[in-house]
């Protein structure tokens, strides 16, 4: 058996191609459309792919030697049979098919990762080869079983009776003062509540008075601490306020002796929610790792930034559908407080397929 594989601008090209190369006896097992070149998704160049067999085992009889009628009959039926066999092996280590093919290559193009993209296919909840790559109805089938990796979606609930303490921590260089920024301006402007800020993040003058900054336009205290027993001391000092927002330096998820201070930090106080803020632009193998890293540190819920600087937001999928880790937030520009928003399950799994 003899298989290759040809592309070409439209179908009728590509079997041209595997006839002129295999002959008129090739056989197609398998064909599938894709989108070669152009930027981000545009002016790329729809193209086919044909994969043509032909059997090289069956041997031309010289006329001298023919026989019978049956006994040459027989004969065909037997190669057939043994073309068959050969031809359900080739296709049961091939792709499912076209469309599964197409599916799968759109998915890896909004940056879902190969394995969990075979996932999403093999879940979705109905048939789904007889809708075209780029139908509204595949597309809602698709949004429809993203949207089952989340868990979860909750913002900060202040209770009538009491207060909330909030902690941020993540990698360097995501955005978590200017985070912390918004959120402040949201629930003590927008919402009026009592709240004060505290920062840990003394490796940085600059983000120290970015968020005093921010803390004098707002009128709202702040507090520097360098250790966890002057949080404590910070914490047991603000009895009054309804909402405590802490933030921390960024710390390498490498290193380990940072992570170890910063866990003892956070769990100066076991009412302390932790939160997570990775920037919806990292890499997944790196925020795979963030993730890893950071988990030392138990946080209860996860906030991605700048996810107007990227075109693909797989990644918000791939850790997702591995880690149980409740959304919340959103940010999506450098505006205080108006770039930040409660994540809207409706509003974000389309963002997926932007490529769609």
């Amino acid at each position: 058996m003899k298989v290759r594989v040809f592309t070409a601008d439209s179908m009728q090209n590509a079997i041209a191609q595997a006839k002129g190369a295999l002959g008129r006896d090739a056989i197609i097992l398998h064909t599938r459309k894709f989108r070669k070149g152009g930027l981000w998704g545009f002016f790329s160049k729809e193209e086919v792919e044909v994969t043509a067999a032909v059997d090289t085992s069956i041997a031309t009889i010289p006329p001298q030697k023919a026989e019978p009628y049956v006994e040459e009959e027989v004969a065909v039926q037997s190669e057939l049979a043994s073309m068959r066999s050969l031809l359900e092996k080739v296709i049961s280590k091939m792709p499912q098919g076209s469309e599964h093919s197409s599916v799968l290559d759109l998915l890896m193009n909004n940056d879902i990762d190969i394995k969990i993209a075979e996932q999403i296919i093999n879940d979705l909840p109905m048939d789904y080869s007889h809708f075209d790559v780029e139908s509204p109805e595949l597309r809602q089938l698709l949004i429809t079983q993203i949207q089952t990796c989340f868990k979860s979606v909750e913002g900060i609930k202040i209770p009538e009776q009491g207060r909330k303490i909030v902690a941020f921590f993540g990698p360097t260089g995501v955005g978590k003062t200017t985070t912390i920024a918004k959120l402040a301006a949201k629930f003590a402007i927008q919402d009026g509540y009592q709240i004060a800020l505290i920062t840990a993040d003394t490796y940085r003058i600059s983000a120290v008075e970015q968020l005093k900054t921010y803390s004098d336009i707002m009128g709202i205290p702040i507090h520097v601490v360098y250790a966890a027993d002057e949080l404590k001391a910070v914490l047991d000092s603000n009895q009054d306020k309804q909402l405590i927002l802490i933030d921390t330096a960024g710390r390498s998820p490498h290193n380990d002796e940072q992570l170890d201070e910063l866990t003892k930090l956070l769990h100066i106080d076991d009412v302390i929610e932790k939160y997570l803020v990775l920037s919806a632009t990292t890499k997944y193998k790196d925020a795979l790792d963030i993730v890893k890293k950071f988990s030392i540190c138990i946080p209860h819920k996860v906030i991605f930034t700048k996810i107007d600087e990227t075109r693909n937001i797989g990644t918000i999928v791939n850790l997702l559908y591995q880690f149980p880790l409740s959304l919340s937030y959103v940010t999506n520009g450098q505006n205080v407080p108006d770039d930040i928003e409660l994540v809207d399950i409706n509003r974000l799994t389309p963002l997926i397929l932007r490529d769609l």
